[in-house]
C-alpha cells in the first residue's frame, strides 16, 4: 500500500503525539506499517504559517527530525527517493513531502534543495495565502512565483499537489502542467460540499492529466458529521471517484496524525475493513490494486 498523506513526523515534533516512529500514541508507527505489510507512508513536512516566524528554518528541524526518526529505525524503514526504490525495499518505506511551499520564501533555488532531501510531492498552500497563490477558502489564482515554482518543481520531479489549492489555482495548475498533478489527500465535493474536497469537473482534470486522488479520512470531508468517520462514507466517496475519474484516478492519503475524531480505521492494519467494504459494492481486485498501490506508482514513477 502507498499512503499519499500523514502527518506524523509535525505532530511528534510538535508534542501532539507521543513516542517516535518506532511505537507512538498517534496514527502510524512501525508497528502498524509492519501488520498491514509493504507499507509506503509519504510522510508531510507542515508548516503552519500562521505560528512559526520562519516557514523554511521550521521546515528544516521538521526534516532533521525526519532523518533522525529513520536513522533510529533504520533497520526497519528505508527512505525511499524512486518508484523503483519502492518495488526494490521489502521492508516499510518513508517518501518525503512537503504540506505548504512557503518554505521557499522566494526562493526558487530551494527546491533544488528538497529534491536533494528526498522530497517527491508538495503541497503548493496549507490554509493560508502565500507568495504562490491562495488557499482552498479564498478567492485568487495562482501568483506568478506560484507558475515559476510548479516548473522548477516538475525540473526536479517533484509531484505538483493541489490539495489545499482553491479551484482558480488549480485550473491554473491544469493550465501549466506539464506532468501528472495530484491531490494527495482530497475527496468529493458532490458527496460532502467541503471547499477543501474536488468537484466533479476538478476530479476529471486531474484524471485527464494522469494524476490521482488520495482518499482522506477526515471525517469533515467525509460527512456531515464532523466528530467520526465511518467506512461506509469512505466507500461513498471511493465509488464517485471511480464513476467519474476512473479506475486510475484511486489512490489513498489518509491523512493519519492530522485528523481527529472517533476513526472508525485508527491504524494501517484496518485499512483492510474498506478493502473489504469495496469489494462488497462490486470493487474488483485490479480496482483496488490499483487503488492502493500501482496509481500511485504510477505518478511517482
Amino acid at each position: 500500500m502507498i499512503d499519499l498523506h500523514c502527518d506524523t513526523i509535525y505532530s511528534l515534533y510538535a508534542n501532539e503525539i507521543q513516542g517516535n516512529i518506532i511505537q507512538n500514541d498517534g496514527n502510524v508507527d512501525l508497528r502498524w506499517m509492519e501488520k498491514a505489510g509493504n507499507v509506503t507512508t509519504c510522510f508531510a513536512l507542515f508548516v503552519e504559517l500562521g505560528s512559526v516566524v520562519s516557514p523554511f528554518q521550521t521546515a528544516l528541524r521538521l526534516y532533521h527530525r525526519f532523518e533522525t526518526e529513520l536513522h533510529d529505525a533504520k533497520d526497519r524503514i528505508k527512505h525511499v527517493r524512486t518508484a523503483s526504490e519502492i518495488q526494490e525495499t521489502t521492508h516499510s518505506k518513508a517518501i518525503l513531502s512537503i504540506e505548504e511551499l512557503q518554505i521557499l520564501e522566494g526562493d526558487l533555488d530551494r527546491i533544488a534543495l528538497l529534491a536533494d532531501w528526498g522530497v517527491r510531492l508538495a503541497t503548493l498552500t496549507w490554509n493560508y495565502e502565500n507568495d504562490l497563490g491562495f488557499p482552498h477558502h479564498l478567492i485568487g489564482g495562482l501568483k506568478p512565483f506560484g507558475f515559476e515554482a510548479i516548473r522548477e518543481m516538475e525540473a526536479h520531479n517533484i509531484l505538483v499537489d493541489v490539495s489545499h489549492l482553491n479551484d482558480q489555482g488549480f485550473y491554473d495548475v491544469a493550465k501549466v502542467a506539464k506532468k501528472p498533478f495530484i491531490a494527495s489527500h482530497s475527496n468529493c465535493r458532490a458527496i460532502t460540499n467541503q471547499s477543501r474536497n474536488l468537484s466533479d469537473r476538478m476530479i476529471k482534470t486531474l484524471a485527464d492529466h494522469g494524476g490521482v486522488v488520495g482518499l482522506n479520512f477526515c471525517p469533515s470531508f467525509l460527512s456531515e458529521d464532523w466528530n467520526a468517520n465511518h467506512i461506509e462514507d469512505m466507500v461513498r466517496h471511493v465509488v464517485h471517484l471511480k464513476r467519474v475519474g476512473g479506475r486510475d484516478v484511486l489512490a489513498i492519503g489518509t491523512d493519519f496524525d492530522g485528523v481527529s475524531g472517533d476513526l472508525d480505521i485508527k491504524h494501517y492494519d484496518g485499512i483492510e475493513r474498506l478493502r473489504r467494504a469495496l469489494e462488497q459494492n462490486g470493487f474488483t481486485t485490479k480496482d483496488l490494486e490499483a487503488m492502493w498501490y500501482d496509481n500511485a506508482l504510477r505518478v511517482l514513477s
